[in-house]
């Protein structure tokens, strides 16, 4: 398995690979990966000869063969690009893979799997003699700053780290709409060369959609300043109060559970499995347990007690009462 930075290095440096399986959850970058291809292997002005483009579904695997045999017209190389990959039966499979393990190096094949995870293992065996497959995987929060200043550092500028961090805030791990809005951005700096968060907030504007699940995040990992803006936006979409408080106490209850089994000496990878954490809220579930220490969270579970007596008796409104809860959970009393 070949990761993404390897594969962007190699195509960079000039080394095309005959073979390319790519599948994953991140359509974005897969895409990414296709456009890089194209531009590293096809001549813009040669592409209506040397560009090819297939549905699995709708297309054999003896045309996807022909295909690729077929010679480059004036050019060193031909692409072939063969998506839904995952939509060939047994028969296509058996006779694309005798191609597979002698491609012509004349033909960049990239097939492409519409799937998190692609189980034909003799595909993704030969296409790894051969070539290289490469899996992506959703962003995670912690990488998600990391990636809008490269994308900026790519167009040859630099954003701020504020600016960033506002531009992630609004439109969460969606990929495309980050890239399109800092496409936006960038279209307005003018002859500018630094991306400023009021040219951010200018174009941006303030539409990312928050779940009870994200104010649970920013509390299990203390993150006072994002679970305020969580809970406010929250609030404002008309979520009740109670309903954000129950939330709330079910992943404290889960981080209980998890550093009980730690304690007993069970292995994170085990209380994923045991307490069905999903794949995009793995690392951030770490984060959350290395937040808290047991008697921590017994800490915490008088403060959820103290706020749903009080969003019940006190006449306070639900803002207030769970703002105060935020700043207790988080450390400011």
């Amino acid at each position: 398995m070949t990761t993404y930075t390897d594969l962007k290095r190699g195509v960079k440096q000039g080394n095309i690979r005959p073979l390319y399986l790519l599948y994953g959850d991140e359509a974005f970058l897969v895409q990414e990966a296709v456009d890089l291809l194209i531009n590293a292997v096809v001549d813009p002005g040669a592409r209506d000869f040397n560009l090819e483009t297939v549905y699995c579904r709708n297309t054999p695997a003896s045309e996807i063969v022909n295909l690729c045999q077929t010679l480059p017209f004036m050019a060193e190389r031909r692409l072939v690009i063969a998506r839904e990959i995952e939509a060939l039966k047994a028969a296509g499979i058996e006779e694309l893979l005798v191609y597979l393990r002698d491609p012509s190096p004349s033909t960049c094949l990239v097939m492409i799997a519409n799937q998190s995870r692609y189980e034909k293992r003799q595909v993704v065996a030969a296409a790894e003699a051969c070539g290289v497959v490469t899996r992506f995987y959703p962003l995670l929060d912690r990488d998600m700053l990391s990636w809008i200043e490269d994308r900026a550092r790519s167009r040859g500028l630099t954003i701020q780290r504020d600016a960033a961090q506002y531009l992630w805030q609004t439109i969460g791990n969606d990929l495309q709409a980050a890239s399109s809005e800092l496409q936006k951005t960038v279209l307005s700096l003018a002859d500018r060369k630094t991306i400023t968060l009021d040219d951010v907030m200018a174009v941006v504007g303030d539409f990312r959609g928050y779940a009870s699940f994200d104010l649970a995040d920013a509390l299990g990992r203390k993150d006072r300043q994002q679970a305020l803006v969580v809970l406010n936006r929250l609030l404002q979409e008309g979520e009740q109060a109670v309903v954000l408080l129950g939330s709330v106490a079910w992943n404290f209850r889960r981080l209980v559970r998890a550093k009980s089994m730690e304690a007993a000496g069970t292995g994170y990878e085990e209380i994923k499995k045991k307490l069905n954490v999903i794949f995009h809220q793995a690392a951030s579930f770490r984060d959350q347990m290395r937040s808290y220490s047991l008697s921590e969270l017994e800490r915490v579970f008088a403060v959820l007690l103290a706020t749903d007596r009080r969003l019940k008796s006190s006449g306070l409104s639900g803002r207030l009462v769970l703002e105060r809860m935020v700043l207790e959970l988080c450390g400011v009393q």
